[in-house]
């Protein structure tokens, strides 16, 4: 009886530990990520400034992971050609980049001098995946006995995470500890202001109860589409919120004197949600997806008010009707 109670204790401890390994992974797995889509989109801008705060993060990150004690190598020589991160000890450099080409890596190996003669150089890609430069020829300097093995040596946000979810509870505490402190959604780093934002900041200042404008439903074939996409939770939502149609055209129409394709923007926002999430759900449970992901675009928005869940769950469904209604998502009938 006794040996039955050990094993049932043990077992309990085995099962907690993994549901504590699987929530740290599961929120660093997320910050990653959504880090790397930072990275991607400033990009697109020629906005380089969250890179400088990425080299430090990466060499805790790093560190914590592989037991290594990097410095960064651009405080210790400012601008250090090649080279963001060192491990003297060890003889290992690292470059911690947001391009990840062919060109990217070779330029950085013809960049190392002879102070770096007998070190491990490795590539960290910190935006995209890295899987096709594994595979890759690259050449190195003689004389240097630079060690360079990209297939071990090149490095990105998965293989990072493969080593991540092999840790024991305990490591990776330290780790979601890390990620917790440096790129919680309320860090500068993180947050953007968004179009979405903009839209349910403005339907919280108008009086929704007197804004209501019968709809006509038959002209837009509404039920037809609802019967088509097999809706009923969504149906309801739907017949109840269609009356702000014209509540979001105006919106959306004082968004757009601001700029040009101020609201196309938001409403091709919501369409790549349903694109991304129509394969692996549909009806009612595609819906609730689409409005999952809306909650968490806006809640790393910058220029969001603040709302309780009820409120945010109200303004939500009611552009997701409206995006219904303009066939930004589900299919046609």
């Amino acid at each position: 009886m006794k040996n039955n109670y050990y094993l049932c204790i043990g077992i309990l401890h085995i099962l907690e530990e993994s549901m504590e390994r699987m929530s740290y992974f599961g929120y660093i797995e997320e910050r990653l990520n959504f880090l790397s889509y930072r990275i991607i989109r400033r990009g697109h801008f020629n906005m380089y400034d969250i890179n400088l705060h990425c080299e430090n993060f990466y060499m805790h990150l790093l560190n914590l992971v592989f037991g290594w004690n990097l410095k960064n190598a651009n405080i210790i020589n400012r601008n250090e050609p090649a080279v963001d991160l060192i491990y003297d000890a060890e003889k290992l450099v690292i470059q911690v980049s947001s391009t990840n080409t062919r060109d990217k890596v070779q330029h950085s190996l013809n960049k190392l001098g002879q102070k770096y003669k007998g070190f491990r150089f490795k590539f960290v890609s910190i935006a995209k995946p890295a899987e096709n430069l594994r595979n890759l020829q690259f050449s190195l300097q003689k004389g240097l006995d630079i060690t360079f093995d990209p297939e071990k040596d090149i490095y990105d946000i998965d293989s990072i995470l493969g080593e991540v979810l092999s840790m024991k509870a305990e490591e990776q505490k330290k780790v979601y500890e890390l990620v917790k402190s440096e790129l919680h959604f309320d860090s500068p780093q993180l947050k953007l202001e968004t179009g979405l934002a903009y839209v349910i900041n403005a339907l919280s200042d108008i009086d929704l109860d007197k804004s209501k404008v019968d709809f006509d439903r038959e002209s837009y074939d509404i039920d037809r589409k609802i019967i088509k996409n097999n809706l009923s939770v969504f149906k309801d939502i739907i017949e109840e919120y269609d009356v702000y149609y014209s509540t979001v055209q105006r919106i959306y129409d004082d968004y757009d004197r601001m700029a040009n394709n101020k609201s196309y923007a938001v409403l091709q926002t919501i369409n790549r949600e349903y694109l991304n999430l129509k394969s692996q759900y549909s009806g009612d449970d595609l819906y609730r997806a689409i409005a999952y992901n809306i909650k968490a675009r806006l809640s790393t928005s910058a220029n969001l008010n603040e709302f309780n869940d009820d409120e945010l769950e109200l303004y939500v469904d009611i552009i997701l009707v409206d995006a219904f209604i303009r066939c930004k998502i589900f299919e046609k009938p």
